[in-house]
């Protein structure tokens, strides 16, 4: 069994946290400067390296399409083996 004192303990160690901890409203002017002076810089593309780009993200969203398409179809075949399997033992 565990002491009486324990509790007041675990109460006492918390408050020492709390002590320790920064309020919102210090943290948020702490960083409050960053997102103003942030500035991102972005490489010009040339029109034929924008095309390649593109061409690119083209090619892949059709892979993937193809490859979900594959997925589904190979699922929806082995459900329709299962359900005859599962005919076939119960039904004969």
């Amino acid at each position: 069994m565990g002491s009486a004192s324990q509790p007041m303990l675990v109460v006492k160690a918390n408050r020492a946290l709390l002590r320790k901890r920064r309020s919102y409203s210090d943290i948020r002017e702490a960083y409050e400067g960053y997102t103003k002076e942030t500035q991102l810089h972005f490489r010009e593309l040339t029109p034929f390296e924008q095309k390649k780009v593109r061409d690119k993200i083209i090619a892949q969203a059709k892979k993937d399409r193809l490859q979900e398409i594959r997925n589904y179809l190979g699922a929806f075949l082995l459900l329709c083996l299962l359900v005859f399997v599962g005919y076939l033992i119960f039904f004969s």
